[in-house]
This record gives C-alpha cells, sequence and structure tokens, in this order.
C-alpha cells in the first residue's frame, strides 16, 4: 500500500472548495501539500501516453485546493474467508434463548403486601415478573441467602429490592430512623447508585418510616456523616466510600444490619474493589450483633473465580439461582435479548469518522427524532474529543459526555439530563457499560471495539431492556473483522450494515449551496469540515492529539490473548489520524518514531507543549567545548573593550 505518512495520499480528483473551506486552501498557506507532493515536473510516468489528461486535471485540481484521498489507498473492506466459511446453526442458538418475562405477576406472589403490588402497578406500571424476579423473590422471602446470575437488562434489582422492603416494613413495632441501619447495598458505580437510590425511592412511596440513603465518591463526607446522625434506614454507595465511612465515621453501625447486597460483583472486581468490599465485610462481622439473622444476596451476570471467592466469604449456604440459562445447552452462549437488533460495520480507519456521522444521522433520516444513542469510545480523552468536535459541526445533534474523570457534580448532572432528555448522543466509557438503565436509549454504538465478547454483551445491554426494542452497532475496521467469529462462538449473530448506506445518510446534511450529487462528495466535504474546525481551533487541536495518543496507548496495551483480532502492528497510524480529523504526522503528534529532517515539517501545525507530555520534551544539548589538557577549568574573562 503506497501510502505517506500523514495517512492520506495525493492523488484524487475530489478538491475542497476553497471559498467554503478556505482554511486547508494555499490563500492561507497551511498544508500547502503541492511543493512537496512525490510528483516532480518532467519525471511522471502519467504524463506519457494516456494518462497526460488526468495529470493535467489533477494539476488543476490542486490550483483550486486541497486535495483529499478519503476513497483511495484503503484495505479492501471484505469478510475473511473463514467467517464465511463458517456454519452457525441459528435454530440452536434461537432454542438456547430465554424468554425475558415469566408467566406468573405480582399478584401472584401470596407474601407482598397489597401496598407493595399497588405501588408497582400505579406509580412503575409493572405488573408481570421477569425470569430472575419469579426465582429470586421467593427465595429471599423465605430468609436464605441467594447468589443470583442473569443477563444484563433483566431487573436485578427488583429481584433484590421487593422482598428487602417487604421484610423491613413488616417489622413491628415500626422502624424509625434513629433505630440504625438495616440494609447496606454495595454497588460498582456511582451512576448505578443513583439508579438503585432513585428507585428505592419510588419502591418505599408506601412506606415513608423506612429512609434511604446514597453515599458515594465525590461528595462531601461532612454532609454524608450530618445524614447518617439523622438515621438512615436503607444505605446505598460505592465500595470505597462506604470503607471510608466504615473505618473513619462513628456514627455509622452495623450492629442492626439485616440486609447485605452485592450488585454487579463482576464489575466490581473488575474495577479492583475486591480488597475494598472484603475489608468492609469484616467490619461489618466486626462489629453487628450475632443475635440478629443476616441475610445476603450476591448477583453477578457472570461467575468468575472471583466472584465465587467472594460468595464463599459472604453467603451462608446460599441458593444458586441461574436465571441466564435456563434450557441452555452451550455453555459458552452468551445471554442477549430476543429484542435486540446487532449489525456490525466495516469501515477502513480514515472512514471511521463520517461512517460513524452517517450512522448517527439515520434517525434523523427516518424521522425519528425522539431517539437516544449511546457511542461508547476506548478512552476518557476520545470521549471528550468526540464530543466537541461532533457537537462543533453536526449542530443537528445534542451532544452528552460521561466519563470517570469528570467531577461527581458533572457526571450526576449529564446522567439526569440525558436521562430526562428526549433525544440525544451520550459518548461515554465503559463506566456506563454496566447496570445502568437510561430509558428510551435505543441504539447502541460501539466506536471502538470491546477486548471481549462479554463486554460487547454489557454494552448492548444498555438498549432493548427489559423487553423493549434497541439496535447495537459495532464498528470494526478490516483487520479487527475477525471479532465476529469470536462473536459468533459464544452464539451472538450480527448481521452486516454496509459502510455505503451509512454514507448516503450525510447526504441529509445542508451543504449551503454545494451540488453534492453522491455519497462520496458529501462524505469529502463532511470530513473536510472536521479537518477545518480542528485547524481553526486551538483547544479543539489539542483534545484531538491528546485522543489520538491516548488511543495508541490503549490499543497498543491491549492482552496477548487479544492480539489475534487487536494487533497493533496491523495498524496504519497516519490512517487512523485521520479518522481524527488531524492532518498532522503520527511522529509529529505523538512523538512516535525519530524525528528527521523533512522540507514537510514545516508547514506542519506545531503541537502545544503545555499539554504534550514527556515525548515532546527537548534534551537541552551540550555544547562542545575544546580544552587543552592544561587547562584549569575556569572561565576565561571577558576583556574590556577600550
Amino acid at each position: 500500500m503506497n501510502c505517506d505518512e500523514f495517512g492520506d495520499g495525493l492523488e484524487n480528483d475530489c478538491v475542497i472548495n476553497r471559498e467554503k473551506d478556505p482554511v486547508n486552501s494555499r490563500v492561507f498557506g497551511v498544508n500547502r501539500r503541492s511543493n512537496f507532493s512525490r510528483k516532480e515536473k518532467g519525471n511522471d510516468a502519467r504524463l506519457n501516453g494516456k494518462n497526460s489528461n488526468y495529470q493535467k486535471k489533477n494539476n488543476n485540481d490542486k490550483k483550486s485546493g486541497y486535495v483529499s484521498s478519503m476513497f483511495r489507498n484503503n484495505p479492501e473492506v471484505q469478510l475473511p474467508v473463514a467467517i464465511l466459511n463458517k456454519q452457525v446453526d441459528i435454530q440452536a442458538i434461537n432454542k438456547n434463548k430465554n424468554s425475558l418475562f415469566s408467566t406468573s405477576t405480582y399478584k401472584d406472589l401470596t407474601d407482598l403486601h397489597a401496598h407493595m403490588i399497588a405501588n408497582l402497578e400505579q406509580t412503575l406500571g409493572v405488573t408481570k415478573l421477569t425470569t430472575v424476579q419469579s426465582q429470586t423473590i421467593p427465595i429471599l422471602l423465605s430468609g436464605k441467602d441467594a447468589m443470583v446470575q442473569s443477563e444484563t437488562g433483566s431487573g436485578k434489582t427488583f429481584a433484590y429490592a421487593v422482598p428487602l422492603i417487604e421484610s423491613l416494613h413488616n417489622i413491628r413495632p415500626k422502624l424509625s430512623r434513629t433505630d440504625g441501619l438495616r440494609a447496606l447495598i454495595i454497588l460498582p458505580t456511582r451512576e448505578l447508585a443513583l439508579q438503585t437510590y432513585e428507585n428505592f425511592i419510588k419502591l418505599l412511596k408506601p412506606y415513608t418510616w423506612l429512609v434511604p440513603g446514597m453515599f458515594t465518591g465525590g461528595e462531601k463526607r461532612k454532609s454524608e456523616k450530618a445524614r447518617m446522625r439523622k438515621g438512615i434506614t436503607i444505605l446505598i454507595g460505592t465500595p470505597g466510600r462506604l470503607l471510608d465511612h466504615a473505618q473513619n465515621t462513628k456514627s455509622i453501625s452495623f450492629k442492626s444490619l439485616q440486609w447485605l447486597i452485592i450488585d454487579e460483583a463482576d464489575r466490581m472486581l473488575d474495577l479492583g474493589y475486591e480488597k475494598d468490599i472484603m475489608s468492609i465485610l469484616s467490619v461489618i462481622n466486626e462489629h453487628r450483633d450475632e443475635s440478629i439473622p443476616r441475610q445476603t444476596a450476591l448477583l453477578s451476570a457472570t461467575l468468575s473465580e472471583g466472584v465465587q471467592r467472594l460468595a464463599g466469604l459472604s453467603l451462608k449456604d446460599p441458593v444458586y439461582i441461574d436465571a441466564s440459562s435456563i434450557g441452555n445447552t452451550d455453555s459458552e452462549c452468551l445471554a442477549i435479548p430476543d429484542s435486540l437488533l446487532q449489525y456490525y460495520v466495516l469501515a477502513p480507519p480514515k472512514l471511521r469518522l463520517v461512517t460513524l456521522s452517517g450512522v448517527l444521522l439515520q434517525k434523523l433520516q427516518k424521522g425519528q427524532i425522539s431517539s437516544k444513542t449511546l457511542v461508547f469510545m476506548a478512552t476518557q480523552d476520545m470521549v471528550d474529543f468526540y464530543t466537541e468536535l461532533l457537537t462543533t459541526v453536526l449542530t443537528c445533534l445534542t451532544m452528552f459526555k460521561l466519563h470517570g474523570n469528570m467531577t461527581q457534580v458533572e457526571r450526576m448532572e449529564v446522567f439526569k439530563s440525558f436521562k430526562a432528555a428526549n433525544h440525544g448522543v451520550l459518548f461515554c466509557t465503559d463506566v456506563a457499560s454496566r447496570g445502568l438503565d437510561l430509558p428510551l436509549v435505543d441504539r447502541i454504538i460501539q466506536y471502538n471495539a470491546p477486548i471481549t465478547p462479554t463486554d460487547y454483551v454489557h454494552r448492548v445491554g444498555r438498549t432493548a431492556r427489559v423487553g423493549q426494542k434497541g439496535e447495537a452497532t459495532l464498528f470494526l475496521t478490516p483487520h479487527e473483522a475477525m471479532f465476529i467469529a469470536k462473536l459468533q462462538d459464544h452464539s451472538i449473530i450480527a448481521s452486516e450494515l454496509k459502510m455505503d448506506k451509512c454514507l448516503t445518510s450525510i447526504l441529509t446534511m445542508e451543504f449551503e449551496g454545494e451540488h453534492v450529487k453522491t455519497a462520496e462528495m458529501a462524505a469529502n466535504i463532511l470530513q473536510s469540515r472536521f479537518e477545518t474546525a480542528v485547524l481553526e481551533q486551538d483547544r479543539l487541536h489539542e483534545l484531538g492529539c491528546n485522543a489520538f495518543k491516548s488511543w495508541v496507548r490503549s490499543y497498543a496495551s491491549y492482552p496477548k490473548s487479544s492480539r489475534e483480532v487487536f494487533n497493533f502492528k496491523d495498524c496504519h497510524l497516519g490512517h487512523y489520524a485521520k479518522s481524527f480529523a488531524l492532518r498532522d504526522a503520527p511522529r509529529i503528534i505523538g512523538g512516535i518514531g525519530k524525528p528527521k529532517k523533512d522540507p514537510r515539517m514545516k508547514n506542519q501545525r506545531k503541537i502545544p507543549k503545555t499539554d504534550s507530555g514527556p515525548l515532546f520534551k527537548k534534551r537541552k544539548s551540550d555544547k562542545a567545548i575544546s580544552a587543552s589538557e592544561f587547562d584549569s577549568g575556569m572561565k576565561a574573562k571577558k576583556r574590556k573593550m577600550n
């Protein structure tokens, strides 16, 4: 493949109008590509014979402005032969799929109070039991410990919340907030803690004497201590903050604790919270009154060795409930809701950005304005950059962002705003991949592919929840196409969404008088707008450079087991820089490789040194000193001139 280091070839007849895109034109002296083209006068073979007309046309195009090469020198986009020849037994997969809802309703549970059933129907609109709820609620109401495994979006929160509240409100005399803490719920992320807290507020509507509370990182400990002194019956929180209060807050007491819930246990272990949970368990066991029975439930989507080890330390003679594999014959089968439509897009690196734009614009093309989309990115810097870039160019869409490096106030504000909005696009990292139930989210886009099929299932689980319809689109480059076979090994079947169909949606944009006939022309103009925005705005350019460097570090650090699919050596960094709307060479963006003297360097944009990192620090070169062996080593005094 003959490509220059900038990731775009110089042979193309699609030229950006310099009046519409003045930053790219030669008037401003930016990216003056004709000065360092590989074609020299008199030495080009195209000047001879039948190709002379093409050369004249190309020279005329260069005079009018910047020459793009979006559709040149790209790798071949097609599925590998191994995937095409692979036969998948779809009938067997359909047999393995479970029905999300059971045949029973909440009214069939005779142990539930009438107020609870009426509140579920009137306030929450819930009447039917899901499969995991129909199996878990009777077990927990009987007073036994439970270890529950179920796929995401199956209603696990109500499976433990309903019996927990039912047991507490039946205590006589009635509990008051001064009676101390009675239930502790541990969750991996702040957003999931907030969502669970809001669900408990709705479920506790008939039982005002039961007081819920939420402790998460990012908030002031002083206010949390004040709420604890007033009294909390059900405490919901994340491991780090709960451990801090358990060790340092005197007003919190686990003496009367009756319920312990560990939700999304596998996710907490993935985030490195195992030691914190162990420490919380040791504090609880040390201070609680053994005469008061304690009931524990552990819920997880997968059962790893760490989850089983945690269950052995916290559960006592538990009942194992596997609601994700009833009737399954394949142990490798990962549960996917029946109402989820799955697609994948094979797009070359240079076309990833415009293809993403086309997918985002598809709903507007179909007239579906009330649509919510989650776009998963690999790094926090990518979330920051793409949110601001697409907000600048695609003004017809409302953008949000969410990642772990945001402040608690920002995260909560974004979470609530996106949840209340009728439409919008939320760019996020895997912080939003587990447990969150965002209403009206009808589409999941994975711009960066997950490392494992399990991570894929958790991401797509943010849509098609509790019987609703949803759609998931996975972005892959041609050298990552073998990931489709990995999904098929776990009985996950996705259909191909052609890149050309995605690019057609760009034609719905307004191009300010441009005569745009084909999707290829529209894609070139849209890419030019992205690159123009990055060139004009220093902050956007800095964000793009940071995002590109963070993606390089992330991709290069993939585990060895995944390099069969995600091999960093297969990545053309120049082409990937195009997907970040950068026209700088990769070695200029991130200091990759040894700098060489090149006439092209002087026309490239300089990277700000304020946030460039150690790759851009220049060594102080020592001046060569010529000294004789008899030199005293002292500095010579300057002579005064008369």
